[in-house]
């Protein structure tokens, strides 16, 4: 647990995790409804992350949702696979595998 939290960026994007976490989950129920069936849901859901402007305006829950979700992995569980990499390559010109 410690690994995740030592740094600033790791917590803020531990924090927006979370609140994309719950406002995801929030839209995908408003999203849902009684009568949609897996395939139909699944498709909306696709129709608004890759930016249909209906959709968006539809269910925007959904698309900040999923972005803040994104987002927060990026900046806390893969920060130090992935993020972390690409901007110490992009500040210094060397990747960590270099060093």
């Amino acid at each position: 647990m410690e690994r995740l939290t030592n740094s600033v960026t790791k917590r803020i994007g531990i924090v927006l995790l979370l609140v994309g976490l719950i406002i995801l989950s929030i839209g995908l129920y408003y999203m849902g409804g009684r009568y949609l069936s897996p395939d139909r849901f699944f498709d909306r859901w696709l129709d608004v992350i890759s930016w249909n402007k209906y959709r968006i305006r539809q269910y925007p829950a959904v698309f900040y949702g999923s972005y803040l979700v994104i987002i927060g992995l990026l900046l806390s569980v893969l920060y130090d696979k992935i993020t972390g990499c690409f901007v110490q390559w992009i500040l210094t010109g060397r990747a960590k595998r270099d060093t």
